[in-house]
């Protein structure tokens, strides 16, 4: 079975990453990793942050393909009060917030998500980082979190015609605000700029303490996704050798 696993940016992947077993792969262009472990296969890429890059870069990867499953993952805002940091959560739907359409996910490895322990969950994909607790509220009356990958990569996926999976942790709940407008920060590849981060902690150095527990609290919702999502590519190993 060959699964391909998407994350936006580097520091979402590293904790599984760290776990071991991964090497370096050849992509076309960007970051990727491959493990073998008995009869999967697993493929990871690093998009960067936002549609646009998810898509180019799923797109891309599933070119070299075939693959059996794919998987949306990385950290994303909780929308609603129930969803603390840490909180992992399978999508049933996602939403692209400009214009309403929805994707579902592939129902057989969504319940698989849920059997181990993931909660059922809407994800709606924006263009761009919600911030404010009042935006994040708003969106929650429909979602239960926010990221801006996930819809793309579902999109490449049934183009494919791979069944996906979307499945993210909580790493900020909706009633906590950034501390600085992300949007501002981030390049073209969906990477932060070191010096447009410098320059806007020098504007606003308040955002400095915010900054720490918002790093802190993604380190550890990517800790708790890794081992999440080990278990999970553990149980699709079962699923294939049951199958051959």
């Amino acid at each position: 079975m060959r699964v391909l696993a998407t994350f936006a940016l580097a520091e979402e992947f590293a904790p599984w990453r760290k776990q071991g077993g991964f090497r370096p792969a050849r992509p076309a262009s960007g970051e990727a990793y491959c493990r073998r472990s008995g009869d999967i296969e697993l493929i990871v890429i690093v998009t960067g942050a936002g549609p646009e890059n998810a898509a180019r870069e799923a797109a891309r990867a599933l070119g070299d393909g075939p693959y059996d499953l794919v998987i949306s993952s990385g950290v994303a805002g909780g929308l609603r009060p129930a969803h603390r940091p840490g909180a992992v959560l399978a999508a049933r739907r996602v939403r692209r917030l400009d214009d309403g359409r929805e994707l579902v996910t592939a129902a057989e490895w969504t319940e698989r998500a849920v059997a181990q322990g993931a909660s059922e969950a809407v994800f709606v994909t924006a263009a761009h980082v919600a911030g404010t607790a009042g935006e994040k509220r708003r969106l929650g009356e429909t979602a239960d979190a926010i990221e801006m990958e996930s819809f793309a990569v579902l999109e490449a996926a049934a183009e494919y015609g791979v069944p996906a999976a979307a499945i993210r942790a909580v790493s900020d709940p909706v009633e906590v605000e950034l501390p600085l407008d992300f949007n501002r920060v981030l390049d073209a590849r969906g990477r932060v700029r070191g010096a447009a981060l410098a320059g806007a902690l020098a504007r606003k150095p308040a955002a400095l303490a915010g900054l720490v527990r918002l790093g802190r609290e993604t380190r550890r919702a990517a800790a708790i996704l890794a081992d999440f999502l080990e278990r999970y590519t553990r149980t699709a190993a079962q699923v294939a050798a049951a199958r051959m």
